[in-house]
C-alpha cells in the first residue's frame, strides 16, 4: 500500500514539474502551456484545458520546451512570412470579396452543385466585388501569403453563402410540403 501512495504521488508530482512552452505578448504578458497548432496568422495555445488562439501579430516570443517537436518547426516556417499580409488577406476577403447574394442564389438554384463549385474554386481579389477599388492592400496583391489567406477566407465565406441558400431551398420545398 504504501509503495502504491509513493509511486501516486511521485506520478502526480512529475506531472506537475513538468514544464511547457512558454509565450511572450507584446505587451509584456507571459503565458506558460502547450503550443498545438501554428497557422500562418495565429497560434493555437493551450493553458489548463483551455484553448486560446492568439494573433501572431500580438506574440514577442515564443520558446518552446522541446525543439525537436513538429509545431515548432511548423512555427519556424510559419514565421518566415510575413504574419501581417495574411492578417490583411483575411481581412479584405472578409471586407471587400462581395458576392454573398450571388452565392445565396446559386445555393438555391444549384444545391450541393453550388456548394462544391465554391469550394473549388479560386477567388482573387482581382475576382472580388470591390477588393480592387476598397482595399489599402495592393501592393500586396501579388504576395503568396496575402492571396493564400484571401483565397482560403473567401472561399469559405462562398461556401457557407450557398450552403445556406441550398439549406433555405431544402426548407422551402419541407413548408411546401405541410
Amino acid at each position: 500500500m504504501k509503495k502504491t501512495l509513493f509511486f501516486l504521488i511521485l506520478l502526480i508530482a512529475a506531472g506537475s514539474v513538468q514544464a511547457g512552452d512558454l509565450i511572450t505578448l507584446t505587451n509584456g504578458m507571459q503565458f506558460e502551456g502547450k503550443v498545438k497548432r501554428v497557422e500562418k496568422c495565429s497560434v493555437a495555445f493551450k493553458v489548463r484545458g483551455r484553448m486560446y488562439e492568439i494573433p501572431a501579430t500580438d506574440i514577442l516570443t515564443v520558446v518552446f520546451e522541446n525543439p525537436s517537436d513538429r509545431v515548432y518547426l511548423d512555427y519556424l516556417t510559419t514565421m518566415a512570412g510575413d504574419p501581417d499580409a495574411c492578417l490583411k488577406g483575411k481581412q479584405d476577403a472578409e471586407n471587400y470579396h462581395g458576392k454573398a447574394g450571388l452565392h445565396m442564389v446559386l445555393g438555391v438554384l444549384f444545391g450541393p452543385f453550388a456548394v462544391i463549385g465554391a469550394a473549388v474554386s479560386s477567388p482573387t481579389p482581382a475576382t472580388g466585388s470591390q477588393t480592387m477599388l476598397m482595399s489599402k492592400n495592393k501592393e500586396l496583391f501579388g504576395d503568396p501569403e496575402y492571396l493564400s489567406c484571401y483565397q482560403k477566407k473567401a472561399r469559405g465565406i462562398n461556401v457557407g453563402n450557398a450552403a445556406i441558400g441550398w439549406a433555405a431551398w431544402v426548407a422551402l420545398v419541407i413548408l411546401s410540403s405541410l
